[in-house]
């Protein structure tokens, strides 16, 4: 794939796929100077709807990260939001931003194909204390205004919980696709684009919406904002914000925020610019990695940790049912104690953690504390085409049936071969043991040498 200037923080970047999908950004704004490299590359969507996708490198989904970088990333949003809100300049992000920068697995490295994995995942010696970093981190900021938090599922459920956690007096609740019986959804609204499309909140508490001076949304990337404007125009309030990493909107799109006079919408993002796409024909995705039912089974272990609170087996702390700031602590214990357990699990070697789903926050939070050269991404209903082409975003991809419902097609991407000694496979609830094998066997076939598998059950 062609890709000019991405190191860039402003100015121009084109990327061509195949000769056949054109992109051509615009950054026109970029208010920490974070290169475009550190936050994101392209793909080729498998969608009608919208032919092109920003592979974020910072939120633990498509692509492997350094695990700390979720929740760096989120404080630098969260420091953005109070600044823009209360027209502050009490919140500087440089320590952070100068920490997000160092920790960028492919810095300075060639991009290559993914039979080498060792070119591609080198991490950069940094020279920042991240413990200094961790410091402030966990250090609460008090808004103003009590603020409800509000992340999109699935790809942003780990990041707005990582936005929400800076705070001391804030609320916090994400989207799902996920079929809960036991609670009737208090909202439900269409991300239009999406490959799935239909969103419900389910809050424990009645009336939940209606405690909060303001109410944020908090996505990856905006690219019209119109799945944000259809959930504000379901919810209580006057005050309203919408926070992302990456703001794409064009004039039609601004103009659809300021025709809504009813409502007033504070958008603040980490980057602006404008995005033009041109399809001469549609892209030829590499063949999905199908793994040979003869693969040879790899050591593998079992974790099951109990939960203080569920609904139908969901663990309350990841916010699907809502959370306030007072259980950030217990949570905090809850990510420490489960920690020092699987460490004791830790081999030498590279290790890679995996979240699922929705379930995002958690695992990478734990895996952070699981020592050196460890790795996070996570599981995705995205359909994304694969190309082991230079820059490109999704070089490979492995695809299963979610371990929660045969009906949907889960993926992984960009497993580099014999690269990880071991894998931590997090799920939010206790896998089969059909599925166990059929993970096994993924693993084994790229040449992990054990997996531990870590679950939770109310």
């Amino acid at each position: 794939m062609e890709n000019r200037t991405e190191n860039c923080c402003n100015g121009s970047i084109h990327y061509n796929i195949d000769n056949r999908l054109d992109i051509s950004l615009n950054i026109k704004e970029n208010l920490c100077n974070i290169p475009v490299s550190n936050l994101f590359t392209m793909s080729a969507r498998e969608n009608k709807k919208r032919d092109f996708l920003f592979v974020s490198k910072v939120i633990g989904k498509h692509m492997p990260m350094i695990p700390d970088s979720l929740k760096i990333i989120g404080g630098i949003l969260a420091r953005l939001w109070i600044n823009e809100r209360e027209d502050s300049y009490d919140y500087p992000t440089t320590e952070l931003v100068n920490a997000l920068i160092s920790l960028d697995v492919s810095l300075n490295i060639p991009d290559s194909d993914l039979e080498n994995g060792q070119e591609i995942f080198k991490i950069h010696n940094s020279l920042v204390n991240i413990e200094n970093t961790h410091d402030l981190l966990n250090t609460p900021i008090k808004l103003a205004n009590k603020t409800l938090f509000i992340g999109f599922a699935e790809t942003a459920t780990g990041l707005a919980q990582a936005v929400f956690q800076n705070f001391s007096n804030a609320s916090y609740i994400h989207t799902t696709r996920e079929k809960i019986n036991s609670i009737d959804p208090a909202l439900f609204f269409n991300e239009e684009h999406s490959h799935a499309v239909e969103h419900s909140l389910f809050p424990y508490e009645k009336d939940f919406f209606n405690d909060f001076c303001d109410i944020v949304l908090i996505d990856d990337e905006l690219t019209t904002g119109k799945s944000a404007l259809n959930l504000i125009k379901c919810l209580p309030g006057k005050s309203f914000g919408i926070l992302s990493i990456l703001d794409w909107r064009d004039t039609n799109s601004y103009k659809m925020f300021e025709d809504e006079k009813n409502i007033d919408v504070r958008v603040c993002s980490l980057l602006k610019g404008d995005i033009k796409c041109s399809k001469t024909k549609d892209i030829i995705s590499d063949a999905i990695i199908m793994v040979p039912s003869s693969t040879k089974l790899i050591p593998d272990k079992d974790y099951i940790f109990e939960i203080g609170e569920s609904i139908e087996g969901y663990n309350k702390s990841t916010g699907r049912f809502g959370l306030s700031s007072e259980d950030n602590s217990k949570i905090l214990e809850e990510i420490q104690s489960i920690s020092e357990v699987l460490k004791k699990e830790r081999t030498l070697g590279n290790c890679l953690c995996i979240g699922t789903g929705e379930f995002i926050y958690l695992p990478c939070s734990i895996s952070a504390k699981l020592g050196d050269n460890i790795y996070f991404q996570s599981t995705t209903r995205s359909p994304v085409h694969a190309r082991n082409i230079h820059c490109y975003g999704n070089k490979n991809k492995v695809a299963f049936q979610s371990p929660g419902d045969e009906t949907i097609t889960n993926y992984l991407y960009n497993i580099p071969d014999n690269f990880y000694n071991q894998v931590f496979f997090f799920s939010e609830k206790p896998l089969t043991k059909e599925k166990k094998e059929e993970l096994n066997k993924i693993f084994s076939y790229f040449h992990v040498k054990s997996i531990i598998f870590a679950c939770w059950k109310g």
